[in-house]
């Protein structure tokens, strides 16, 4: 544990990234105090410098301009030796993906005794008992859970003296329990003089935070000394901040009102495939249709996009735009046809919306962070017919969030998906949800309700809901 605890802080913090076509400007004259001992939450829309203000913080990237102090030292102006000490001495980073924390011929125990560089005393393996894992200390990286992973790389950095931890995303590809494990770890370490700086989008994490500081564009939107109250809010309200707005006042990205959709077929027979359906999505929340095929969830889905025209009722939808054919900026679409072009490579394929709505400069750090999130970076020189099928399905997933949109409708967007695989599909609709897209998600899946928000059940084209996961 570190004898002391460390605060941090920026000054006039300036970082500019160089490009072949002009410059990116991640971070533009922020100034910020990170409080020793306490867990800050760096918070804000992808792209909006939260990854930049962490590297710089480490000295994985130098500061174009400015100041950034970890206790006496002045992080900015460090020779290449300097910082190397640092990293190894006072701040620990913890990457976001948690198998990329270890080297994996070796087991939990050896990375501690390498962390600490060959001195690990038996008070610091009781660090993974109060994390938690004591159990786990002769097994390997891949015979732990995501969040049992995490939790060992916090201990990893704690071992080897790490004063300050920095984590990006440390609860990005763990389910709300595993997240939770996490977070309560790194409490406990909170507790023993650890300064926790954290990147995140998770609306947990946050309510966990001491302080909560906001980036929007590179700069400081707003701090929250004592960050959100705890209990009670909907993934809405995370979105929009700590107690400025309830549910009944967050206006809906879609309403469906009283929808029905009836089909004629040959020889006379109606199919009633939706009966009065009506329900709201709004920003911020993953939305579940739950039920067996034929129930209408797909028709209800298309109704909602515009490929299919109601027989009676509406949808209405928070922007201006035709209900009968929105706009790329209000809706994306997952279909089970995923619909790739087989002439352009997985890279390309996901790139496309962005390329066309010539954006895809901007968003080609949120692009490959989607990539790596779903787990096909390896995948992006092939062609579609190169990749399996549940490949492809990650591949649709990632396109649809390419650009931003108003809405996501994903129809069964884990039914080729191991549960590892479903996970990184959460994982990257969970991040789309807290940027304030409103997520639905049709699916006959029952292994998937725990990571919605909101589950409506399916039969027969009628629409219920179910108790909150």
């Amino acid at each position: 544990m570190p004898s002391e605890p460390v605060p941090a802080r920026c000054v006039d913090l300036v970082k500019t990234y160089r490009t072949p076509t002009g410059a990116v400007h991640a971070l533009r004259g922020v100034t910020l105090g990170f409080p020793a001992a306490a867990l800050t939450a760096v918070v804000g829309p992808s792209g909006s410098g939260k990854s930049s203000l962490l590297r710089v913080l480490t000295g994985i990237d130098r500061a174009t301009s400015g100041d950034v102090w970890v206790g006496p030292r002045n992080v900015a102006r460090a020779s290449a030796r300097g910082l190397r000490g640092l990293r190894r001495d006072v701040v620990g980073y913890v990457f976001q993906r948690p198998s990329d924390n270890f080297l994996p011929n070796l087991t939990i125990g050896q990375h501690l005794r390498l962390a600490s560089r060959g001195s690990a005393a038996p008070e610091d393996d009781d660090i993974l008992n109060r994390l938690g894992i004591g159990h786990r200390i002769d097994h390997l990286p891949d015979e732990l859970s995501g969040g049992e992973q995490q939790r060992a790389a916090f201990a990893q950095t704690v071992v080897a003296g790490s004063a300050v931890v920095v984590a990006d995303e440390p609860t990005a590809e763990l389910d709300s329990e595993s997240g939770q494990l996490v977070m309560d770890g790194v409490r406990a370490l909170v507790d023993e003089g650890v300064t926790f700086v954290v990147a995140t989008h998770d609306g947990a994490v946050r309510k966990l935070a001491d302080e909560v500081i906001e980036l929007e564009h590179g700069r400081v939107k707003g701090t929250h000394p004592d960050g959100p109250p705890v209990g009670g809010r909907s993934p809405a309200a995370r979105f929009y901040g700590a107690g400025r707005l309830s549910d009944d006042e967050i206006d809906a990205a879609i309403s469906v009102r009283e929808v029905s959709k009836v089909f004629h077929h040959h020889g006379g027979d109606v199919v009633h495939a939706l009966e009065t359906v009506s329900f709201e999505a709004r920003p911020g929340e993953i939305v579940g249709l739950v039920g067996r095929s034929g129930s209408g969830k797909t028709t209800l889905l298309n109704v909602i996009a515009g490929w299919e025209q109601p027989t009676s009722g509406e949808v209405r939808w928070r922007e201006h735009v035709d209900p009968r054919s929105p706009s790329w900026s209000a809706v994306a679409t997952v279909p089970q046809k995923l619909g790739l072009m087989e002439e352009l490579t997985i890279e390309e394929n996901i790139e496309y919306p962005a390329r066309l709505a010539g954006s895809l400069e901007e968003r080609s750090d949120e692009i490959e962070e989607l990539i790596g999130v779903l787990g096909i970076g390896e995948l992006r020189s092939r062609y579609p017919r190169e990749a399996s099928v549940g490949e492809q399905q990650r591949t649709a997933i990632a396109r649809s969030l390419a650009v931003p949109t108003s809405v996501l409708l994903a129809d069964e967007p884990t039914a080729h998906q191991d549960t590892a695989s479903a996970g990184r599909v959460f994982a990257a609709l969970r991040k789309a949800a807290d940027a304030g897209t409103a997520v639905v998600v049709a699916t006959h899946n029952p292994e998937v309700v725990r990571h919605l928000d909101r589950v409506l059940t399916m039969a027969d084209g009628h629409l219920g809901e179910a108790p909150r996961p």
